[in-house]
């Protein structure tokens, strides 16, 4: 199936804005208005040559057009995401036979102010306009399961929604429903099962300004795709999973001025933070279709494996294994992430800190086989190869733990190559492409390393 290229959705993005714009001081015939339309009519056909629809949309102030999403957008696509979320458009679809009436109609519903999402699609079927609809219609075709890249990306921003929808019915007074959740989770765990490793680019993904609500999935992935790793049980992957996308959601009842405070907590402060385990855990117990066990874990997974964490009237409580594997995750994806306290910690260096505190803080097996499940240059690790090129690993090489997929962001003259070049460096016959021959420190060549696994 042919992919749609970042610089093709980014253009199809750019025409849809700049069409916006026009059909508000010209009519569909002229220039200013035909040409930027009959280029984005022929970008979307080109891009429903092999599939019947393709999606958009922005997710969490993100927008996305298929697999593409713009973490750092230009300033045309910027101002899409911001017409969207203004007209309350989190998602449309947009089927094969797509017209240029059709999307002149759509841009100019687009372009007026004071009209809803409801009333743009309404106005739509009246003029006949069947090919661009609201919301993500998905396959019907039951033999045509998603799969690979495209489900993961898919399900980690339905993991997002889900989080952030249940902390938000718990601000306003309410425990979530697990419906949500739980959906969220079956598709994860049956990623899991399929490829663990398909799950660990995306826990990758850093979203400072949603930072609770990022982690939170993060940590569900990570310690999925540990508990996989270690060959648990289907249910018990779900309980893990789930236990990491809420293991943070009593931070919902810890004071804003707390959990946003960009500096170093007082002791009071830092007290009344580490209520979010147990006042989670509650929340948790009160939910519907949610194992006791989840609660437990979120209850223990500050507690640490020498029982010196908190609660510290929990401290003699006997929790199971979900409780550490929540621990290792969490641990991971903190100290890998930017906060305003603390700068990240690339993958490698992450792993020495955890193994540092292996034994006492976190679960030394636990430890070791996290590391073991992420190889010997961690997913997210950016490395020179013995080409001179520079290349982010994407992926845990399937037959030998030192070799990786990558994907090459800098040629071996320094150009940087958009979109990236994804390569094996060991194929399963033993083909060889490159070796790895250093570690880069991202920072020192001004590189976003999490925008890489959005593409």
């Amino acid at each position: 199936m042919n992919e749609i290229t970042h610089q093709d959705a980014q253009r199809a993005a750019m025409l849809l804005t700049a069409s916006i714009k026009s059909v508000t001081f010209y009519p569909q015939a002229h220039p200013a208005v035909r040409q930027p339309l009959e280029e984005l009519a022929g970008i979307i056909s080109d891009m429903l040559r092999d599939k019947p629809k393709i999606r958009l949309g922005v997710v969490e102030g993100v927008f996305f057009l298929e697999d593409n999403l713009f973490v750092a957008p230009n300033s045309s696509v910027a101002e899409l995401a911001e017409r969207l979320i203004d007209k309350d458009i989190n998602a449309l679809t947009v089927l094969a036979g797509v017209s240029v009436d059709d999307l002149f109609h759509f841009a100019a519903l687009l372009a007026r102010k004071n009209f809803s999402s409801d009333l743009i699609f309404e106005e739509l079927a009246k003029k006949g306009v069947t090919t661009i609809r609201l919301g993500i219609e998905e396959q019907q075709d039951e033999g045509e399961a998603e799969q690979g890249d495209t489900a993961a990306t898919r399900t980690y921003f339905d993991a997002l929604n889900a989080v952030r929808g249940a902390m938000k019915d718990i601000e306003k007074g309410r425990i979530p429903a697990s419906d949500q959740i739980n959906e969220v989770v079956d598709s994860m765990v049956s990623l899991a099962v399929r490829d663990h490793a398909t799950l660990l680019g995306l826990a990758m993904i850093k979203d400072y300004d949603n930072y609770t609500f990022n982690h939170s999935v993060n940590v569900g992935i990570l310690a999925v795709a540990l508990a996989a790793y270690l060959g648990m049980d289907q249910e018990a992957l779900r309980d893990t999973n789930t236990a990491g996308l809420l293991h943070d959601i009593g931070k919902t009842r810890i004071e804003k001025s707390i959990l946003n405070k960009p500096g170093k907590l007082s002791g009071e402060e830092y007290e009344e933070m580490k209520k979010h385990a147990e006042k989670g855990s509650e929340i948790v117990n009160r939910m519907e279709n949610i194992h006791p066990r989840v609660a437990d874990a979120v209850l223990g997974h500050h507690i640490r494996y020498n029982r010196t964490g908190y609660p510290e009237w929990a401290r003699q409580r006997a929790f199971d294994q979900l409780a550490d594997i929540l621990a290792v995750a969490d641990c991971y994806d903190a100290i890998t992430t930017l906060r305003a306290y603390n700068s990240p910690i690339p993958p490698k260096g992450a792993l020495d800190v955890m193994r540092r505190v292996s034994g006492t803080s976190l679960r030394s097996e636990l430890v070791e086989k996290f590391e073991e499940m992420m190889g010997e240059y961690p997913v997210g690790s950016l490395v020179r190869l013995d080409t001179n090129e520079i290349a982010l690993v994407v992926r845990p090489h399937p037959l030998e733990s030192c070799e990786a997929a990558v994907k090459i962001i800098i040629d071996a003259q320094g150009n940087n190559l958009d979109p990236p070049k994804v390569v094996r460096l060991v194929e399963q016959d033993g083909t060889r492409y490159a070796g790895i021959v250093a570690l880069v420190d991202p920072l020192m060549k001004n590189i976003d390393v999490s925008r890489y696994f959005l593409m």
